[in-house]
């Protein structure tokens, strides 16, 4: 319809021109009106990508901030199992510290009483063989004194002559035994007196024995206690420490799991990025077609006035040229018929046909003065239409040239397009949507079409585009996936991270 329009200019066929470019006019608006609903389409598409990013996103930073929970509890659980194994060894220490001091008190306690059960026992032998000692004398005097009180009296019956002096000695003899009887006697009364306070304090004693021993046995329990509470304390520990490390493990594997969803949606990320950087490339560009259009609009309908105007002028030249020639035919006639009549001696006729001469070449100079200003006028106009040709078909070689770049950029978005399409296809059979799966399967081959037909339209097989990531995984694979299920699909799309 260009073509044709250019045609039409070219052979002044106006009518023609005006049809055609109200025709281009309607298909201009009808190509507009499909790339708005187009553009709305992908700005929806585009929308809906975008949340799905803010999903991403979204969880990649509540994954990061369970790694960061994770191994903040892990800190926390293992100083806490620290803290505890420390508060129970100071308390532990603590009560060892009181218990071996209440012990030593004890065993001191214990040795003394003991020591000191040992001297009343020795004093309680002591005290019986002392009475024996003490009365052993006497007692072997008193047999002695008996012995010789036997001897003496067989003396006595032997030697009756004797018996006064042996009376005498008799009597003396019995008030020494009577006096060693009460020396026996006394030192018995004094030891039987000691004998009942020495028991009382052996009782004492023996109360006093198993007070200790009640004691030792609380002490012994309590001992027990701590040794218990420092093995429950252990265990708290081991238990804390084990839960610290299987949160440190979780966080391990949440981080690597993140570190794998950034490095799968790095590459979707940059084909969406890419495709709206491109998106508004070829925005941008068809701005700029649209007012270079309406710019070739604008001088086509410049020219067209232009030539209108030149045609006006030519016609209005050829109609003064004309005149001119009628003019410059009819003054000699009229000079010829003035010679006459002046001959003739007709002056009034000769006087009309000079005034009609004079009139003739009045006008000829007026048509002559505005033939030649129209012929400036022409000229001026003609370079006007050449410069507007000129300007006309630079913009139409710029508008040549900004479609090839918008064609480029297209092409390229829409080898994104396709690409990512196959990808969510992939996507859509893995969750079983079939439906779904051939809708975007006819989107990605709609788009390898169209980029195939622009290669061809425009010629641009030769150029160099950015390669397409063969490592793009769908967002939804992305964020649906989890720990082995993400790695395996992770390896199986991008080996190098199986490290």
């Amino acid at each position: 319809m260009e073509t044709e329009l250019e045609e039409a200019c070219e052979s002044e066929d106006f009518e023609r021109a005006e049809r055609v470019s109200e025709s281009l006019a309607a298909a201009e608006k009808a190509k507009e009106a499909a790339l708005t609903s187009l553009r709305e389409a992908e700005a929806e598409c585009d929308s809906v990508d975008l949340r799905m990013q803010e999903v991403l996103e979204s969880q990649v930073a509540a994954e990061e901030e369970g790694v960061l929970l994770l191994q903040q509890f892990a800190k926390d659980a293992s100083e806490n199992a620290d803290i505890i194994m420390k508060d129970a060894e100071e308390l532990s220490s603590k009560e060892m510290e009181e218990w071996l001091s209440k012990m030593e008190c004890l065993e001191m306690k214990k040795m003394e009483l003991d020591l000191e059960s040992h001297l009343i026992d020795e004093a309680r032998s002591g005290l019986s063989n002392s009475i024996d000692q003490l009365t052993e004398i006497d007692r072997k005097e008193k047999e002695l004194l008996q012995q010789k009180r036997n001897s003496l009296l067989k003396d006595l019956e032997n030697l009756l002559e004797l018996v006064r002096l042996k009376e005498a000695e008799i009597a003396k003899n019995n008030s020494h035994i009577q006096e060693v009887d009460r020396r026996i006697v006394n030192v018995v009364s004094e030891f039987h007196v000691s004998h009942p306070k020495i028991n009382v304090k052996y009782d004492e004693l023996q109360s006093s024995l198993s007070e200790l021993s009640s004691q030792s046995e609380v002490l012994t329990k309590k001992k027990k206690e701590v040794d218990d509470f420092l093995c429950l304390a252990e265990e708290n520990r081991l238990k804390l420490s084990e839960i610290a490390s299987m949160a440190a493990g979780e966080a391990r594997a949440c981080e690597e799991l993140v570190g794998l969803r950034k490095a799968l949606a790095s590459s979707i990320l940059k084909s969406r990025d890419d495709k709206l950087r491109l998106a508004k490339t070829e925005e941008k560009i068809s701005e700029e077609i649209q007012l270079l259009r309406q710019e070739v609009s604008a001088a086509r309908a410049s020219l067209q006035e232009l030539s209108s105007s030149r045609a006006s002028i030519q016609q209005e030249i050829t109609s003064s040229n004309q005149r001119l020639s009628f003019v410059d035919q009819r003054i000699p006639d009229l000079e010829a018929e003035k010679k006459v009549a002046a001959t003739a001696r007709n002056f009034k006729e000769a006087g009309r046909i000079s005034a009609e001469s004079k009139a003739l070449s009045l006008e000829r100079e007026t048509i002559q003065a505005r033939v030649e200003e129209a012929s400036s006028e022409l000229d001026k106009m003609e370079e006007e239409i050449q410069n507007t040709i000129e300007k006309l078909h630079e913009k139409e070689v710029l508008v040549l040239s900004k479609e090839r770049e918008a064609a480029m950029s297209r092409c390229e978005r829409l080898r994104l397009v396709a690409a990512s399409s196959m990808v969510e296809r992939e996507a859509a059979l893995e969750l079983g949507d079939i439906e779904e799966a051939e809708s975007l399967f006819a989107e990605a081959k709609a788009a390898d079409s169209e980029a195939s037909e622009l290669l061809q339209t425009f010629n641009l097989e030769g150029e160099k585009f950015e390669k397409v990531s063969k490592h793009l995984v769908s967002m939804a694979v992305i964020t649906s996936l989890a720990g082995k299920q993400l790695a395996e699909k992770a390896i199986s799309i991008q080996p190098s991270l199986s490290s």
